[in-house]
Order: structure tokens, then C-alpha cells, then sequence
């Protein structure tokens, strides 16, 4: 398991459901916390985005976002907890597929779309987490029947199957589409990003973190 923490003096509890070592794939987190100003983007993280398609593009080299290695193997882990990637894929591949569409990413505000681009350039799944809208600790876990969230521009989601993110106040994140709960809007002040490498080698997501730490630090910080 890797738990990565930066930035902050006090640090939550974190715990992966016993569950996933039975279903035969690593799982390999990275969490990290920073202090936020939440602002629309500025021309550089723009042009950071539309070079970041780019280079995804000319990886792909035209296939399917899901002949991508990491993709695939995430969504391999998707089918081993029971759910069908082909109608729940990870947020890795919409966006990946969005790109190859032409439709480019979805423009939200800085540090959402830095998770974005973090995601699309390593094919990982991300969340984006107002820390101050997280209940006591955190735990990745698996839906059960009956679970369900509102989902960030998705309505309702069924969380039956998905590796999800738990708080003590209920699921609130998976590497599917997180909730409107713990969303980062205007005004939130402090960061929970959560790389999920769900059957991800660790060196990938060592690097994914290294990625979000230089995209949050440098395009992120709270206005002076």
C-alpha cells in the first residue's frame, strides 16, 4: 500500500478494505493534502491541458483509450470487484475517450482540471476532495447493494461493485465518478487527492503524485 501525505500538519485516518487482497490485483494509493485557492484556470494551466491531449494523442496512436496498459489493468480490477468497465469505465478512460473524440477536457476550475490532466496523462483514475467536507476516516472499500451517491453531473450512481471512498458519513468518491458532497468548488480552502491505482504498479503511481504534487503547488496555491 502506498499513503502519500504532503503538505499538512495533521494527517487522516486511511484504511483499504481487507476485501481487495482477496481478489488477486495490488492496490497502491496515493493521497496527498494540500492547501488550495480554488479560481478558474489561468492561461498556463490551459496550455498545459491542450499540450497534455496532445502527447495522450500521439501515445495512442489512434486506438481505443482501453488498449492503454494502465487503463486496461483498471479496468480489469473494476471487473474483479463486479462491475462492468464497458458501462462503468474508470473516470481515466471518459476522459481519455474525450480526448481521442475530440471534445477535449472539461474545464471546472484549476484544481479539478489539474486532476484532470494528472489522470489523462497517467490513465489513472483521480479525486479531488474538500477536506473539510470529509467525516472523520477515510476508507477505500467496495459498494454494496442499495449504495448510492449523486454523482458530479451524473445524477444518482450505483455503487453496487465500485471501488468507493467512504467517510464516516457515507460514500463520497470512486474512481468511476465522485459525489457532489465532498466536491471542490469555489471557496474550499484544503485539497484531498487521491490517486487510485487499482492493479497500478507503484513506481506508476509514485509518478502520477509527483505529477499532482508539481500541477497543485504550481497552478493551485491559495492568492496571497
Amino acid at each position: 500500500m502506498l499513503w502519500l501525505i504532503r503538505s499538512g500538519e495533521e494527517t487522516m485516518a486511511f484504511t483499504i478494505d481487507p476485501r481487495f487482497q482477496e481478489l488477486g490485483f495490488a492496490v497502491h494509493v496515493g493521497m496527498l493534502d494540500f492547501n488550495i485557492g480554488v479560481r478558474d484556470s489561468d492561461e498556463a494551466l490551459v496550455s498545459a491541458i491542450a499540450d497534455g491531449a496532445r502527447l495522450r494523442l500521439e501515445e495512442l496512436m489512434g486506438e481505443a483509450a482501453s488498449t492503454d496498459p494502465v487503463i486496461a489493468d483498471i479496468r480489469a480490477a473494476f471487473k474483479a470487484c463486479g462491475k462492468d468497465p464497458s458501462r462503468y469505465r474508470p473516470s481515466s478512460e471518459s476522459l481519455t475517450r474525450r480526448v481521442i473524440s475530440g471534445k477535449g477536457l472539461f474545464k471546472v476550475n484549476n484544481v479539478v482540471d489539474s486532476g484532470n490532466l494528472v489522470s489523462l496523462m497517467t490513465g489513472i483514475p483521480v479525486g479531488c476532495y474538500d477536506a473539510e467536507k470529509i467525516e472523520g476516516e477515510i476508507r477505500l472499500t467496495i459498494g454494496e447493494a442499495g449504495e448510492a451517491y449523486e454523482g458530479i453531473g451524473r445524477g444518482s450512481v450505483n455503487l453496487e461493485g465500485l471501488p468507493i471512498l467512504s467517510d464516516d458519513a457515507g460514500p463520497f468518491g470512486s474512481p468511476y465518478s465522485d459525489s457532489n458532497r465532498t466536491a471542490i468548488a469555489h471557496g474550499a480552502r484544503k485539497l484531498i487527492f487521491v490517486i487510485y491505482g487499482l492493479n497500478v504498479d507503484i513506481a506508476h503511481v509514485e509518478a502520477a503524485a509527483e505529477i499532482a504534487d508539481t500541477l497543485i503547488t504550481g497552478f493551485c496555491a491559495p492568492a496571497h
